[in-house]
């Protein structure tokens, strides 16, 4: 069951045998491998449990940070304090006012301070460094014209560190400086010249800073988190400090190498799909991977996404006899079946499909014939089959996409999967499903079921040209379908009208958009898509929660809930494969240790609490394992609850001043 097929190939990653061959190793950097791939093992991930709780703070927990070693935890809460704790005692070492006056929202040690002196951000605008050992502040930083959301360090370029506030600002700031805050130079901007990114001039007046993070392994790449769905990453190597302004910029900003956010969110028209459930998106946090490939973002009101950030993937789109997704939309008499060049959109890279468990049914990129198919695959996929007709999509996703991570080149399994998708219905479902059916047809060129779903999902996404091209094409490929053709061509001709009333009636304002510029809007609409999603957590409620890679492996991912549950996700496949009740309310915050399998997390609740692998199978459970959800999928009807009944005001339109939290006009039982 532990087996996983290497990356390279020529060795496993069986957990036995990495402690089998660490006994032969006797250098010190072949320790260290080990224990890299050991921290984090998709095993672990699996059979986490309860172990124990810290317990000193007095208000919620916000934030938690391990030093670089595990030996000691940093937490900050709203009691205004910062405690560092000894996670293998489970006890307070240093119980340590602040000076804050505000809700505390980051901590972070020092890098090469030895674990002496601690970085805090707070609601009051203020960041403050402490001297723990003396248990004093030492400097006070109070440039930000917002609450200061989060604090981000690099071990490559200790003595500087980046706070993301809510006034717009990214500053970067030196350790080694004494620093006294210039009044404000006028015009809301700050007088200090620190500001090292700054999205008003792009993103209009209200722009908001929510989270960065540093790439681990290149520390020019800072990724910033907005209040958008968009992801932005900077290069800052062409970037100096100045100060924050907010005259508009209509040049381009050349330190913005990228920008990330799901292909249903930054295509112009599914968008107004989207936004006919009245909520704004904002993103809440972002990480990278241990070797800064790869970026993970936590995403208010909608899902955890993966971005490459070495191989930018473009959105799902398509451009046909010169006249592209976003152009007016033409009638239908004047649509030509023709010459359709694809989408720009292809098959992951092989990298990307490296399955879990098991072995490659083909190294060819090409569809496989059934005979071929593993037993395996085919009895995962007979057991999707039985999920779909039983009106259990999620269970049936789970299925196809176990089934896919082992066998990748197999049409049916994205086909099968698409229309799953399709009809359960979760926010980006159906941009996922058409993913899946683009991916389908390049292994099976005329699948006639794949065919039928992509004109589905076309004609749901509003996409009724490229639906309408595309028709006609299917009707040149199977002319005895008339009728197939006849109802949807009805159907077409219908939504075209509903939507020309739609735009008659709303007019092409587009209010998300009326402070930004052209620059801005263009890279938006082009923004990179995700490579995998990971669906069925709830991110409505406060715009600190956490979304994380446990450890350098990265196995699986974790994210906190607004249901008081923790969600973990395997990472190849995006499957639930654990959750557990972390809170009485909400889990904001989910920090993997750096060096051995252990998880702290904290939320409204006033503690800590620390999770690590049990045994499998046969020993006795210590007191606390009812934190464990035996069955994951109940732990998704609360998500599945809240879909239903959600309603209007977005994640950045109501945040309250207390714990990140954000009250909603009507609140969703959970």
């Amino acid at each position: 069951y532990f087996y996983v097929k290497s990356d390279r190939g020529d060795m496993s990653t069986n957990v036995h045998d990495i402690i089998e061959r660490r006994q032969y190793w006797i250098h010190d950097w072949q320790d260290q491998k080990a224990v890299s791939s050991l921290n984090g093992h998709g095993s672990h991930a699996e059979r986490l449990g309860y172990v124990g709780q810290l317990e000193s703070h007095r208000g919620c927990v916000n934030c938690l940070q391990w030093n670089s070693d595990g030996s000691l935890l940093a937490s900050g809460s709203d009691d205004l304090t910062a405690i560092i704790w000894d996670p293998y005692k489970k006890s307070p070492i240093v119980v340590m006012p602040t000076g804050h006056t505000g809700n505390i929202f980051s901590v972070n040690f020092v890098p090469g301070s030895g674990d002496r002196q601690l970085l805090t951000g707070a609601e009051d605008r203020e960041v403050r460094l402490h001297d723990i050992t003396a248990s004093e502040t030492t400097q006070v930083w109070s440039c930000s014209h917002g609450r200061v959301k989060r604090i981000a360090t690099s071990p490559q370029q200790p003595h500087l560190y980046w706070s993301a506030a809510e006034d717009g600002c990214i500053r970067q700031l030196d350790l080694r400086e004494s620093h006294t805050c210039q009044p404000d130079g006028g015009g809301g901007g700050g007088g200090c010249r620190n500001v090292l990114i700054d999205l008003k001039p792009t993103c209009g007046p209200h722009a908001q800073c929510k989270c960065l993070a540093i790439n681990p392994v290149r520390s020019e790449q800072i990724a910033v988190g907005a209040l958008d769905a968009y992801v932005r990453l900077y290069d800052a190597r062409v970037l100096r400090p100045k100060r924050s302004s907010r005259d508009p910029c209509h040049s381009a900003d050349p330190s913005c190498v990228a920008h990330f956010a799901p292909g249903h969110v930054s295509n112009t028209q599914t968008r107004k799909v989207r936004r006919r459930s009245f909520r704004s998106l904002a993103t809440t946090y972002v990480a990278f991977n241990s070797d800064g490939s790869e970026l993970l973002v936590n995403l208010s009101g909608e899902h955890v996404y993966l971005y490459d950030t070495v191989c930018f993937r473009e959105a799902l789109s398509y451009s046909m006899d010169g006249v592209s997704a976003s152009s007016s939309s033409p009638s239908f008499e004047t649509a030509q079946p023709c010459s359709v060049r694809r989408p720009a959109f292809r098959l992951p890279p092989l990298s990307r499909h490296r399955p879990s468990r098991g072995v490659w049914c083909t190294s060819e990129r090409s569809d496989v014939e059934e005979k071929s198919v593993p037993p395996r695959v085919k009895q995962l996929k007979e057991e999707g089959n039985e999920c779909y007709g039983g009106k259990d999509w999620t269970g049936a996703i789970f299925k196809y996409s176990s089934a896919i991570s082992l066998c990748p080149n197999w049409h049916v399994l994205y086909s099968n999967r698409a229309i799953a998708y399709y009809n359960r219905k979760w926010d980006g479902d159906v941009y996922a499903s058409l993913r899946d059916t683009e991916l389908a047809l390049q292994l099976c060129a005329h699948h006639k079921k794949t065919l039928q779903r992509r004109l589905r999902c076309l004609s749901r996404l509003d996409l009724l040209v490229e639906a309408k091209r595309f028709l006609i094409e299917y009707k040149g490929l199977f002319p005895d379908d008339k009728e197939f053709y006849g109802k949807f061509l009805s159907e077409l001709e219908k939504s075209q009208k509903q939507q020309m009333e739609t735009n008659a009636r709303n007019g092409q304002h587009n209010g998300e958009r009326r402070h930004t510029t052209l620059w801005e809007v263009t890279r938006q609409t082009s923004a990179d898509d995700y490579i995998a999603r990971y669906c069925g957590h709830s991110n409505m409620h406060t715009d600190i929660k956490e979304a994380n890679f446990l450890g350098p492996r990265g196995d699986c991912i974790a994210a906190g809930s607004d249901d008081g549950n923790i969600f973990v996700w395997e990472k190849a496949t995006g499957n639930l494969v654990r959750v557990l009740r972390g809170d009485a309310s909400i889990v904001n915050c989910i920090q993997w240790h750096p060096c051995v399998p252990l998880l702290a997390t904290s939320g409204i609740e006033n503690v800590v609490r620390l999770w690590e692998p049990k045994a499998p199978g046969g020993v006795v459970a210590p007191p606390g394992d009812e934190r464990l959800v035996e069955n994951v999928r109940e732990a998704l009807q609360p998500y599945s609850h809240c879909l239903r009944r959600r309603m209007g005001g977005g994640a950045c339109e109501n945040i309250a001043s207390c714990s990140g939290r954000v009250v909603w006009p009507r609140r969703c039982a959970q």
